[in-house]
């Protein structure tokens, strides 16, 4: 029994040790079981979900992707001459990932980099803090090293991981300050530019357009950029460039402008220390030839590093030289705008061509007179215009009231952009009874009314408006877009990609025979009217309708409007040019008329325009001798003749507005 019992107790040990056992194998089976499903997650996250992330790690560790700028666009006036080029300077760059991650041995190579090849720290660091340290983009640190500088970078690449070398193109204005607001200039993307462009390609380093046609033509001079790969070594030395067929870049497409250099050149000069702007086109086909807002600047200081002084002296500087006033400087019109009161009267036959008004020298309303230019007597609507009589028109819109005269305004375009392709065009205001209770709070007085009809008051427009508005009439009513490039083609093959000429944007339903008074009375303000001394001109019939507003300070801006040769239909070959100056003193007759004829002069007649503009002062003088003498003459006889003078054929008491 002893001995069964014995043999019994050990069977029990024996089992009980197996079963020990076998639990120890299944937990560590378990554990085993556990980590290898751990293992495989693991690998499957990494080499099926997360594939891409860490094969583009790898690959970036033997490879760098470098982009490569596609080449601008260049851009040519309408007769072939460059205007804007592209010269091919050297860059520097940094990669952040391969700077060195210790913060004391990073900012000793920055410093380094900046004592060896001369380039601001702050400029380096500045550039850097836009992108991540973990960055694989390529940051550009400086546009202008030298050939010695790339040597020495290149033979000592390991002690500048990071740091590499490169080329680029940057643009050059050869023509100088000519055609600054044309063309505008380009400059390095803002952080907000950037954001908003990037989807499009635009990188962190681009260059972008900044004003003008490059900055409204910025899509089409740009191009799509490329890239090119480098395998380095792992002391950052490169072994092998790989540029890959569709990396390579595609250059942005030409431009071929509607502006002709010379006329530009001509128009700038006779701009020169006034202030103010010209616009000289083809009413027939709506080409800008010239334009031209004094003062202006040289696009070619924001190529590299921009002169400080200079760019505050600019910035600073009360007439504004970066601001285009053609497009975007707002005045009253003057007495150009009568144009607009008499095509309305006349078109919807609220008064007849030859229905006068008699001139006393002004109009009494209320209890205020309203001063004309002169003692005109009676007027109908071709001497209207031509004498610019205040009084006439005083009385028109009196009768016609402000919503009429606001809605020839609209349909002239007054109130509208031109749609011109540059950026920035600003609109002028167009008052109404409506407009004045919402915006000053005021009831609409018929003062207000004699104010609005020439062209003063609450209305202002831009001088493009005033350009576009006399080319309607021009053309009969026909409005063609205004734009400043006539073509754009393939920068590769010339291929001619799309045409800026002849694009309608209003056709106004008005009799011909109304354009054609208003333009008979044009030509008559020249013939012997408000513009014949500073417009006249022996071999060429023009016509034109001049403007003088007193600003604030006293002080007149002057303008004129006028095209030639004078033809009642439009023609192919006639130009039109709109001249307005700030603070000129005197008339629109005798100071933008001289300029604009000179323009016409030169242009129709192949004068030297310089020339033509001192001859017609030389007659101008030699008018005001005369008028002076004839004055003195007429107080020694009769003192009261001065004061009953009318506007016979020699009538020289006529002031302009």
């Amino acid at each position: 029994m002893d001995f069964l019992e014995i043999e019994l107790n050990k069977d029990k040990k024996v089992i009980s040790e197996d079963y020990k056992y076998r639990n120890k194998l299944i937990v560590i089976l378990v554990i085993s079981i556990v980590i290898s499903v751990l293992l495989i997650i693991r690998l499957f996250y990494l080499q099926i979900i997360r594939n891409e992330h860490y094969d583009s790690l790898a690959r970036n560790n033997k490879e760098q992707i470098i982009p490569i700028d596609a080449y601008r666009g260049e851009i040519f006036d309408r007769n072939g001459v460059i205007v804007a080029e592209n010269i091919k300077v050297y860059t520097m760059s940094i990669i952040p990932v391969y700077l060195p991650k210790n913060y004391f041995e990073r900012e000793e190579l920055l410093y380094r980099v900046s004592k060896t090849f001369n380039i601001d720290l702050g400029q380096i660091k500045s550039s850097l803090e836009k992108v991540p340290k973990n960055s694989y983009e390529s940051v550009e640190i400086s546009d202008n090293i030298n050939m010695s500088q790339i040597s020495y970078l290149a033979e000592r690449s390991e002690e500048f991981p990071g740091v590499y070398y490169g080329s680029k193109s940057v643009r050059h204005y050869p023509l100088g300050e000519t055609m600054t607001h044309i063309l505008g200039y380009i400059g390095n993307i803002s952080q907000e530019e950037f954001e908003a462009k990037q989807a499009d390609g635009y990188r962190r380093n681009s260059i972008i357009g900044k004003e003008g046609v490059e900055q409204f033509y910025d899509k089409e001079l740009r191009g799509i950029d490329g890239y090119v790969q480098w395998i380095v070594d792992s002391r950052n030395r490169v072994k092998e460039t790989i540029t890959p067929a569709i990396g390579k870049p595609i250059p942005g497409k030409k431009l071929i402008l509607s502006i002709d250099s010379k006329i530009q050149k001509d128009a700038e000069e006779l701009l020169r220390g006034q202030v103010g702007t010209i616009i000289i086109s083809k009413p027939t086909t709506g080409e800008i030839l010239a334009m031209v807002s004094s003062p202006w600047y040289d696009p070619n200081i924001f190529i590299g590093k921009i002169d400080r002084k200079k760019y505050a002296e600019l910035i600073n500087n009360p007439a504004n030289p970066f601001w285009n006033k053609a497009i975007r400087g707002r005045y009253p019109p003057g007495s150009t705008f009568k144009l607009v009161t008499a095509l309305g009267a006349l078109a919807e036959n609220r008064v007849g061509v030859y229905t006068t008004r008699y001139c006393a020298g002004g109009m009494l309303l209320e209890n205020r007179f309203y001063r004309c230019t002169g003692h005109h007597g009676y007027v109908n609507a071709y001497k209207a215009i031509q004498y610019s009589c205040n009084t006439y028109f005083y009385q028109i819109g009196y009768e016609l009231g402000p919503n009429f005269i606001k809605k020839y305004a609209d349909l002239l375009g007054y109130s509208t952009d031109t749609g011109i392709d540059l950026p920035g065009e600003k609109v002028g205001v167009v008052p109404s009874a409506d407009w004045k209770r919402r915006r000053i709070g005021e009831y609409w007085w018929d003062g207000d009314t004699l104010q609005y009809v020439i062209g003063q008051g609450y209305l202002t427009s831009t001088p493009i408006a005033v350009h576009m508005a006399t080319s309607a009439i021009i053309n009969d009513g026909v409005m063609y877009r205004p734009h400043v490039v006539k073509e754009i083609r393939s920068s590769q093959t010339d291929e001619l990609i799309y045409n800026n000429d002849k694009i309608v944007i209003k056709k106004l339903n008005i009799p011909t025979n109304v354009f054609t008074v208003i333009k008979e009375g044009m030509r008559l303000a020249v013939a012997g009217g408000t513009a014949r001394r500073g417009a006249w001109s022996p071999n060429l019939k023009l016509a034109a309708k001049t403007g003088t507003v007193q600003n604030a300070q006293g002080k007149n801006h002057t303008a004129i409007t006028i095209f030639g040769p004078y033809n009642p239909r439009p023609k192919d070959d006639m130009v039109a040019v709109t001249v307005m100056l700030e603070h000129s003193g005197g008339g629109g007759g005798s100071t933008a008329a001289p300029i604009a004829t000179a323009m016409l002069r030169s242009i129709l007649n192949g004068e030297n325009a310089i020339n033509a503009r001192n001859s017609i002062y030389g007659r101008m003088s030699s008018i005001y001798q005369y008028m002076r003498s004839s004055e003195n003459q007429e107080e020694q006889t009769d003192e009261s003749t001065s004061d009953n003078t009318q506007n016979s054929a020699d009538d020289t008491r006529i002031q302009y507005e």
